[in-house]
Order: structure tokens, then C-alpha cells, then sequence
């Protein structure tokens, strides 16, 4: 690097040290100049050019070197050309940095010339470039405000759009290193879309214009009414809706696709695109004012009249695999019998005739779908309804991809709306499905008998992914609808295009769940007006049943997979869970709550609950003082009620449960059904032997907060998977009958419950604390206690004395048991 010399104004290098390095790394020759003179004096020396070294971009040092064009530079230039071992640059204007160098910037909306002229200064100082008209190359514009052609110039060319808080955040920050154009505090400068905009809402609900309202706040705009004399837009939900107060002379009518389409865009949209007319905002007339929904019914009507020439007459403009639809359609008729008169037995699902002409076909087909021509059969009238409702729906999936999907799988400006992962949950396989059901309308319209037959192993495979996890893609799009305005806003915008028919998303989705059902309803009634000795009889029959299998399959994976589901989220819910609790052979029966009152496999009062599986329990703890919500989603319902919302429990960082013990089925001998009285209810007991245990042992619980299922029920599904374990068709043997003085319970344990149990054990503690703060000795001595063992003999021996020793119940557990009948509870201390 060759020397370079640098006259060091209006500070000293010493007081920075790295700098100083800096300096010496480049050979620079120095010297300090403190005042005019000083400059002067070096100046006067033609032999060596000199660069000038400033601190700070201002006052009358700099102001004289600018003024004689001298080559000034800041700290940073110096510090960058020396760790990259490059020259200084031989810039014409002032340099301090070049953190804003390569990039282009144009202004707008700027009225005073000295807030600019001080903007473009500093834009200058760091690198950047200016151009007075908004171009391709411009990289930024420096806006004021939302109108104008350059802002309108900025959207289409897809730049950046900052506000001049941006400009003042480089600058203050411009002695930072590695200082990039895409920072989260520089990217928070950009200029809002509803920047300086004063916008009322008229003809929405009160929810809906309190949600508007919202996001116009959240863009940077504010909120008015019609009457404000600073509203500068009017968004109306209808374009026919009256406005008879006194409005702006300056407010714009626009359409509501004005405002979701800026959310969407990140930008402001142009409102003449969506501008309505002053004249256009006339009073509805007297039969709109009367009936507001006589506008849709009046719609529903003319959509009802469509004919069915114009039905067979319109291509498929979603479907380039139909062909000429035209010639389908008229085949299709020519098999009904509806041109020739001759209806032949088999009806439209005969082989194929000779086609006819086209305006024969028509002209005997000008009648409304709505309305049942005397002409046309029974039969013929379903099978024009199951074309019509298969060409409906192959619309409706075209309109899931092609307005939905496929947008939001684009680059939009702003950035994806949707991450990738949420695009695949919500839409799934849809497109699998749209393209089985364009064969089959192609097929349809061909008149092949056996198009469900041949098609159901590829409806097998399309189907199953997208009706398992639909509650979960109505969960996503409704958490995204909330997450992402700008998603929310491209919602509306869809929901509002005529493709859609104000239906939104969601509704369209539900479609492929409803199809299947339909279509066999469809069938059966074309069957029900077919003879059975028409060969088409046994084709349709065919049909069905390879639907039915079809359906049969989709809801057993259906349960599978909720099934799995379940499981994951209970070894998710349960601290300490053993990992061999998942099973592909097992799935959730119940789930109940109870309080342990016997110190079998925790303390008395304890809150406990059992999932009862198909061959196992897993006994679990449970924290009372947990929070307890509950959430939409149906993959962890715990075999709940349909309706009924799964728990979901925090307990600060652990979990709503604590593993205890898991149980295979085989381990419980019986279930004993304490009697209810008044003075306690819904108790219960199961007498269990694990291969380790010498003798049976007797675990007492009391249920509690299992609105859902009575005692009954859980003790019956109880002992049904008992008997099923045991390959034994009689759940009556695994049930029998005791009362509380039966099975050894105080008077003091009927009424145990966990509230009263968490303050006895508080209270124990605390005279503990207290007994130790008053005692001499402050640690208690060790007592030494005799330990005294018990066993509890079975409820199904007939006590002989007062001693049953092990053996004698393992040999009389092999004894059958009556069923519910009531037996004595020994305990043998």
C-alpha cells in the first residue's frame, strides 16, 4: 500500500486506538490541523494531495474543506481500507462511511427543502446514490406519503419503501461494523401502509369494523368518521350502500377490496382500481330497503334457472383433461333417451350410441335444473344431478388450487404469507383428489359403468390424508387467520371473488369430506329407479359397495390415526412416562380422575388418575393446582364425549401429571364396586397381583370430576377390558360387590378428598417446623419403629380364621366367582 497522507482536523487520533493502528498499518503520513490557518498553511503546499480525516460532518472546519471540494473521509473509511489493505477511496463528495454504498434512493412527499436537502446530505456522506425519478434501479424510495406516481412506481417495481427515520437510524448508528441493509430495527423504519390516512368504515358489523380498525391502526392509519373533515378514505362494505350524512370533499369511496388488498400487498393499493363514483352511492331502492337479502335470494334464483344447454354447452375452463365436454354431454344424453324418445333399459350407464348433432341436443335440453321436466324420467333427473354436483365439485377443487394454493406458493411481495409447512397442512392432498375426480367426470361423461369400481384403490390413496387431519387444517388456518393479517386479508379478498360464491375457505375445504357420502347417496337412488333385470343394476351395485369400502377404510385409518395421536399425547402429558407405554397394538379406552385412599401407590388424599388402555393402566399423579384449559384440538381428546375439548394442564415447567405405575390387564384380578351410600359415593377398588407380589394387594380410589360417565359406565368398560384380555365373554366375572365396612375404610377416609388432603399434609409440616423451632434439641432423634407387615387376603375367600397365609389365596384364586355377588373383605394385620 502505497503512503497516503491525511491531515487529522478537529480531533485527536490518540484518544482512539484503534484508529491509531490503523493509521500506521497504512503508512499514513499525519498531521493535526486545529484551525482555518492551519489548513490554509498545508494547502499552500501543491506537492503533496491530502485527505482530511473528520470526526464529526459539520460546522465551519468542514464546511471550508467542502466548500474547496477537499477529499473528506471518516473513521470508519480509514478503519475499513486498512483490515481490507485497500487505498483510500478518491471520493469527490464528503465520505464517513459506506454503509449505504450501492444503493439507490429516490424522495417523495417531502414539502420543506431543507428537511430533504439535510437528508440527501446524509445519504450522500454514507455512500449512497440519489435519482430524482423513480426508476427500475431506484433500491429504496424515501417516502413521505402513500399517493403519488412514484410511490405507485416503488409497488410495481417491488422496492423498498422506508420512511426517513431510516436514514436517521444509519446515521446514528454509522460507526457500527457489519451493519446490513436487512436489520431489524432499520426494517422496523418501514414507511406504513396507511401512512397518513384518516379512514371510516361504513355498512359493516360492529365486530367487523372493530377488527378493521385494528389493522388500520396497526398499518399506521386512523381510525374516523364519514363526517371528519381529515378522512381521506371511505371504505364501504356494499357498493349500493346509502351514505346520507355530510362527508369530506377530499374522502375517496372505496371498495373494501381496497383495504385488504394493501394488507395483503404491504403496500398501499391504488384506490382508482377500487374507487367508487359519488353518483354510484345512490339509495337502494325501495324493494333492497325493504328486504336486504332479496339481493342474494334474486342471485340464488338466477343461478337456479341456468339451463341445462348451458350446462352441457360451457367448456370446463379449470379442466384441460375434459376435452370437448360438448360431445361428452351430448353422448351422455343421446344414452338417456332424451333426444330419440327411446329410453333404452339400461339408461345412461348403456354403452355409448352414435352422437348426434349439437343444436339437436340443446334444443331438447332447454330446461331448467331446478325444475323436474315431465320428460325426463326419474333416473335421468339423478343421474343430471350427480353430473352436475360432480362438475360442481371438480370446480371447487380447481378453485382451492388455483386461488388459494398456488398464490400463496408464489413470491409475494412482503414475503410468503404462509410458511411451507403450514401450506401442506392446510391444503394437504387436495391435489391428489382433484386429479382422481377430473378422470371420473371425464369417465362420467363417457359413460363408463365401471368408473367408481376402477377408481375407488386411487380414491383410497387421496382421501385417507386429508380427512384423518382435517380437524387439524381447520385448527392452522384458523390459528393463521389470527397469526398473519396478511393472510387474513388474502382470505377476504378470495372469499369476495365470484369463483368463490362468498363462501370462505374453510367452507370450500369441508367439500372433499362431504363428497364421498353424497355420491353414494346418489347411486342408491339411481338404483332404486333401475330394473333389476337392467345389467346396469349389477355395475351400480358394484359402485356402491366399492364406495362403502372405500368409506369403511377411510374412517377405521381415521380412528387409527386419532387413535396414535392420543397415545402421543398422553407420553407427552406425563412426566416420567415410560416410553414402552407406546404400542402399535395399543389404543385409549377412558381416562377418569379419582382420589387414592389407600397408601398403596401414593399417600391417602393423593389426586390420581388411570388411562385405561386395550391391555394395560397407566396410573399417574396428578397436580390439583395445575391450570387447566381447554384447546380445540381432537388428536389428544382422551376418548371424551364429541363436543368435549381435551385438558390440557401447566404447572409453572412441569407437567399436569407424574407417572406412578404401569399395570398390564393381566395383573388385575378383580374390580370391586363399593355401595354408594349417603355418607360416601362413587368409590371403587381393584384387587391386583403382580409376578413379584407374594399376595394380592387392594387399592381404594373414589371418583371424582367424571361428569361425562357415571360409576357405572367406568366399571363396566373397566371389566370389559378385563374380560377381553382374558379372552373371556363374560365381563360379570371380573365385578363383584362391598361395602365400606367391607373393604376397611374409617369414617375419616369417606370423606377424604385431595383438598382436604394437601391441608392435612401442610399442617403436619408446619407443626414440625414449629415443634423444631421451640425444641431444645434442634434435630430430632431417629426413633426406630417397628415395622409391622399386613397383607390383604382376597375378597373372594371365605375368611376360615384369622390367618390366611399366602399360599392358601394363590390356590383360591383359581376358583370361579358368582358374579356381583357380595363377599366379605378380610385384612390380616
Amino acid at each position: 500500500m502505497a503512503d497516503v497522507n491525511i491531515c487529522i482536523t478537529g480531533f485527536q487520533v490518540a484518544s482512539n486506538c484503534e484508529l491509531d493502528l490503523a493509521l500506521k498499518k497504512m503508512n499514513a503520513v499525519t498531521r493535526n490541523c486545529k484551525d482555518e490557518n492551519e489548513i490554509n498553511q498545508l494547502l499552500q503546499d501543491k506537492s503533496r494531495d491530502w485527505f482530511f480525516l473528520l470526526d464529526d460532518f459539520q460546522g465551519p472546519l468542514f464546511d471550508m474543506l467542502k466548500l474547496k471540494r477537499q477529499r473528506i473521509i471518516g473513521p470508519p473509511i480509514v478503519l475499513s481500507c486498512a483490515n481490507s489493505n485497500q487505498s483510500l477511496p478518491n471520493c469527490i463528495r464528503p465520505l464517513y462511511c459506506t454503509l449505504l454504498q450501492g444503493t439507490i434512493l429516490c424522495f417523495t412527499g417531502f414539502k420543506e427543502k431543507d428537511a430533504i436537502a439535510k437528508l440527501v446530505n446524509m445519504v450522500h456522506f454514507m455512500g449512497a446514490s440519489i435519482r430524482k425519478e423513480m426508476t427500475a434501479r431506484v433500491t429504496h424510495l424515501i417516502a413521505n406519503t402513500v399517493q403519488g406516481e412514484k410511490y405507485r412506481a416503488a409497488v410495481n417495481f417491488g422496492a423498498a419503501i422506508m420512511s426517513e427515520q431510516w436514514i436517521h437510524e444509519f446515521w446514528d448508528r454509522k460507526m457500527e461494523r457489519g451493519l446490513t441493509l436487512d436489520d431489524l430495527k432499520l426494517m422496523a423504519h418501514r414507511l406504513t401502509l396507511f401512512h397518513g390516512c384518516h379512514i371510516a368504515f361504513h355498512g359493516f358489523s360492529n365486530t367487523e369494523r372493530q377488527q378493521m380498525e385494528e389493522n388500520a391502526k396497526t398499518q399506521g392509519g386512523r381510525p374516523t368518521t364519514i363526517t371528519d373533515v381529515n378522512c381521506t378514505h371511505i371504505v364501504v362494505e356494499n357498493p349500493n350502500t346509502e351514505i346520507s350524512e355530510n362527508i369530506s370533499i377530499k374522502a375517496k369511496i372505496v371498495k373494501q377490496e381496497w383495504f385488504w388488498e394493501s394488507i395483503q400487498l404491504n403496500a398501499c393499493a391504488d384506490e382508482l382500481l377500487y374507487l367508487i363514483r359519488r353518483s354510484d352511492t345512490t339509495p337502494l331502492g325501495n324493494n333492497s330497503m325493504n328486504t336486504p337479502g332479496s339481493g342474494l335470494r334474486s342471485r340464488k334464483r338466477r343461478r337456479g334457472k341456468i339451463d341445462l344447454s348451458e350446462l352441457l354447452t360451457r367448456g370446463d375452463s379449470h379442466n384441460s383433461l375434459l376435452g370437448n365436454v360438448l360431445d361428452l354431454s351430448v353422448s351422455m344424453l343421446e344414452a338417456s333417451g332424451i333426444n330419440s324418445g327411446q329410453a333404452t333399459p339400461s339408461g345412461v350407464l348403456s354403452p355409448r350410441p352414435p352422437l348426434l348433432h349439437h343444436s339437436a341436443s340443446v334444443s331438447c335440453c332447454n330446461t331448467p335444473l331446478g325444475i323436474r321436466d315431465k320428460r325426463h324420467t326419474a333416473r335421468k333427473q339423478v343421474v343430471m344431478e350427480l353430473l352436475q354436483t360432480e362438475t360442481n365439485y371438480v370446480g371447487i377443487l380447481n378453485t382451492i388450487i388455483n386461488l388459494f394454493k398456488l398464490p400463496l406458493e408464489q413470491d409475494q411481495r412482503g414475503g410468503p404469507m404462509l410458511t411451507p409447512g403450514e401450506i401442506k397442512t392446510i391444503f394437504s392432498s387436495i391435489p391428489e383428489i382433484l386429479d382422481v375426480h377430473k378422470i371420473i367426470l371425464v369417465k362420467i361423461l363417457e359413460i363408463d359403468n365401471l368408473v367408481f369400481s376402477s377408481k375407488a384403490e386411487a380414491l383410497l390413496k387421496a382421501y385417507p390424508p386429508f380427512v384423518n387431519f382435517f380437524e387439524l387444517t381447520k385448527e392452522t388456518l384458523e390459528q393463521c387467520d389470527k397469526k398473519y393479517p396478511r393472510f387474513h386479508a388474502f382470505l377476504k379478498l378470495c372469499q369476495n371473488k365470484p369463483e368463490c360464491g362468498r363462501q370462505s375457505l374453510v367452507e370450500l375445504l369441508i367439500r372433499p369430506v362431504q363428497r364421498l357420502p353424497s355420491t353414494i347417496l346418489l347411486l342408491q337412488d339411481i338404483m332404486k329407479h333401475t330394473s333389476a333385470t337392467s345389467p346396469d343394476c349389477t355395475k351400480l351395485e358394484e359402485a356402491i359397495s366399492s364406495l362403502r369400502n372405500v368409506m369403511t377404510h377411510i374412517n377405521e385409518d381415521k380412528r387409527k390415526t386419532e387413535g396414535r395421536m392420543q397415545m402421543f399425547e398422553i407420553v407427552r402429558d406425563i412426566e416420567g412416562c415410560p416410553p414402552y407405554l407406546l404400542s402399535s397394538h395399543r389404543y385409549l379406552v377412558m381416562r377418569f380422575d379419582m382420589v387414592a385412599l389407600a397408601d398403596v401407590f401414593c399417600s391417602k388424599g393423593d389426586a390420581m388418575t388411570i388411562f385405561l388402555f386395550s391391555d394395560s393402566i397407566e396410573i399417574s399423579k396428578r397436580r390439583v393446582s395445575a391450570k387447566v384449559t381447554r384447546t380445540p384440538s381432537s388428536a389428544s381428546n382422551y376418548a371424551l364425549p364429541i363436543g368435549k375439548s381435551p385438558l390440557k394442564a401447566s404447572f409453572g415447567n412441569k407437567l399436569m401429571y407424574k407417572h406412578v405405575d404401569f399395570m398390564p390387564l393381566s395383573y388385575v384380578k378383580r374390580v370391586v364396586d363399593v355401595t354408594d351410600t349417603e355418607e360416601c359415593s362413587g368409590m371403587f377398588a381393584f384387587i391386583f397381583r403382580s409376578p413379584t407380589d407374594v399376595k394380592e394387594k387392594l387399592a381404594i380410589f373414589r371418583l371424582i370430576n367424571n361428569e361425562d360417565m357415571t360409576k357405572d359406565e367406568i366399571l363396566r368398560k373397566f371389566t370389559r377390558c378385563l374380560a377381553d384380555n382374558a379372552c373371556s365373554a363374560d365381563s360379570d366375572n371380573f365385578l363383584t360387590t362391598a361395602d365400606s365396612q367391607e373393604v376397611m375404610l374409617s369414617k375419616k377416609d369417606l370423606h377424604l378428598d385431595s383438598f382436604s388432603s394437601n391441608l392435612l399434609r401442610a399442617a403436619k409440616k408446619t407443626t414440625k417446623k414449629v415443634g423444631r423451632a421451640f425444641s431444645i434439641s434442634k434435630t430430632p432423634k431417629r426413633n426406630t419403629y417397628r415395622r409391622t407387615t399386613s397383607a390383604i387376603a382376597s375378597p373372594f375367600i371365605t375368611p376360615v380364621s384369622g390367618t390366611v397365609n399366602s399360599s392358601e389365596c394363590l390356590d383360591d384364586m383359581s376358583s370361579p366367582l358368582p358374579s356381583r355377588k357380595r363377599v366379605a373383605l378380610s385384612t390380616n394385620i
